[in-house]
């Protein structure tokens, strides 16, 4: 027998790989903390951002303590797929923009291109605004500087300095840092599963809601209150997978991984870390993770979430992160009850009730036998249905983003139900049983449930697949930096999320961030 070098130990071959969880949650953690590492080290005073480094380190370090030493065997084969399919996943997504792409990445590639191209902290001048549309809105004088969740791109534009201000370098280092992050995610996703399958692809890109019916009655009737496909009700919306990823993957990709990772986890000791650094990449999730962690804590032992190393993660995370995003805490431009936005409550009660008999109730029922008892799927199936009750931002950014630890969390529990299905399947066929009529009829209905609410997913692909057949542009070059506007349009938006005047005058950029002459 050949010998091979695992993960961990040098064992004779069998054909799979051995995996211990302690060694893919130490992966997962350096893929997390590294971007807050770099985020300290170049955004904050060298003398705070460097002892806050190393105490990420640190944590990361203590974090692992909490791990169970537990293994999973991976055949080879899966183990490649997972590669392909990861590196496949970022690249139909947009990630480097070697695809047509979705429209937010106007917006991202403009972060990244400025990461890059600007001394950190970023702070833009408005003389260096060349549309006069723009320049009119703005003027030509004054300074605004820029405040975003933009941890995710920290290490690809560190490489993009590093190579001499090159965009084109940090695209293709965001491109292997995102199918990283994909990876492993489908590695947890096993884990969670007990075994490897194709499930955990599958759902990865394709789970959604039922948006396929909805948008027929739109091309039906063309009810006015209409917006998008996923957007068939005024005021909140739930997002699929797919459509999250290629628009706000800055957000999602770490936030499936968290997720995953705390599901993992046998109690809510290393949530502090694990769970906390859902802060640093989106506020709004980190919100829709917090029920998940509250269940960890209550069936774990409540006392195990105040750990020194769980108290003083969360504490850092806030106060940096904290201070940071309240420099531009007027970028909230709307807020209250979602009810209040609609012309009348009746019309609240038919938007919220359509909301979650299509994104919610399916899998509901269909996980309910099987995690019923589980208080986590409790959580969620909660948390899911208090979410659209308060509006924050136009879009609604607290239903969108906020939702998507608890839509993740149903989506890992679909791909075991849908995992462990086919393998009693394949495990009858070869004991030579057939399955009764009622077994095939529900089989049937499930298999017709996860393609319909593929369709939000499969559309969103033909689209990105269409559009770069046929040569279409795609919108990332609609704004190119935030200091030179390219689409006056889109101006008022970017002044709005991203720009913070008078920003010297906030805590932030007063007392933890450098000066440009202490940065790249």
């Amino acid at each position: 027998m050949r010998e091979v070098t695992s993960l961990n130990n040098t064992a004779s071959f069998d054909g799979n790989i051995k995996i211990r969880f302690k060694t893919l949650m130490g992966a997962c953690l350096i893929w997390l903390v590294l971007p807050v590492v770099i985020f300290c080290t170049g955004y904050l005073k060298l003398y705070i951002g460097i002892p806050a480094g190393i105490l990420f380190c640190a944590l990361a370090f203590f974090a692992l303590r909490h791990i169970e030493n537990k293994d999973l065997k991976i055949p080879l084969s899966y183990f490649v797929g997972f590669i392909v399919l990861s590196v496949a996943t970022a690249f139909v997504i947009g990630i480097g923009e070697y695809i047509y792409t979705l429209q937010d990445h106007s917006y991202r590639r403009a972060i990244l291109n400025d990461l890059i191209n600007y001394d950190w902290p970023v702070v833009y001048d408005y003389s260096t605004q060349t549309n006069p549309d723009v320049v009119s809105m703005l003027g030509t004088e004054g300074k605004a500087a820029f405040c975003y969740y933009f941890t995710y791109w920290m290490p690809a534009a560190l490489i993009g300095k590093i190579c001499g201000n090159s965009l084109a370098a940090g695209n293709f280092f965001l491109l292997i840092w995102t199918a990283a992050g994909i990876f492993l995610t489908f590695l947890a996703m096993a884990f969670y599963i007990g075994r490897p399958s194709l499930s955990c692809v599958w759902f990865y890109v394709f789970f959604g809601g039922l948006d396929l019916l909805p948008y027929i009655a739109h091309e039906i009737t063309h009810y006015e209150d209409w917006l998008w496909l996923e957007g068939y009700v005024r005021n909140f919306s739930y997002i699929s997978n797919f459509v999250d990823l290629g628009n706000v993957f800055n957000q999602c990709v770490p936030c499936f991984l968290i997720t995953t990772l705390v599901l993992l986890l046998p109690s809510a000791s290393g949530t502090g870390l694990i769970a906390g650094v859902m802060f640093a990449y989106s506020p709004w999730a980190t919100i829709g993770i917090l029920p998940i962690v509250a269940v960890k804590g209550v069936k774990g032992g409540i006392r195990k979430i105040f750990t020194w190393d769980n108290i003083v993660s969360a504490a850092a995370l806030l106060f940096i992160f904290g201070s940071y995003y309240m420099s531009a805490s007027g970028a909230v431009t709307e807020k209250g009850m979602s009810w209040s936005y609609f012309s009348s409550f009746g019309k609240f009660v038919l938007s919220y009730c359509i909301l979650l008999l299509l994104e919610v109730v399916p899998y509901a029922i269909i996980l309910w036998k099987r995690e019923k008892k589980n208080p986590i799927f409790i959580a969620c199936l909660i948390t899911l249905a208090v979410i659209p009750l308060f509006k924050i931002t136009y879009q609604n950014d607290l239903a969108m983003r906020g939702s998507m630890p608890a839509l993740f969390a149903l989506c890992v529990m679909m791909s075991s139900f849908v995992a462990d299905i086919f393998e009693k399947d394949k495990e009858e066929q070869k004991a030579g049983k057939k399955r009764p009529l009622k077994e095939n009829v529900k089989i049937c209905a499930l298999v017709l449930f996860i393609m319909a609410s593929a369709f939000p997913a499969a559309f969103e692909l033909f689209v990105v697949l269409g559009s770069t057949a046929v040569g279409d542009p795609g919108p990332e070059n609609e704004i190119v930096s935030f200091g030179d506007i390219q689409n006056a349009d889109l101006a008022p938006s970017v002044f709005e999320q991203f720009y913070v005047n008078d920003y010297e005058e906030t805590f932030f950029f007063s007392y933890l961030a450098s000066s440009s002459s202490e940065t790249m």
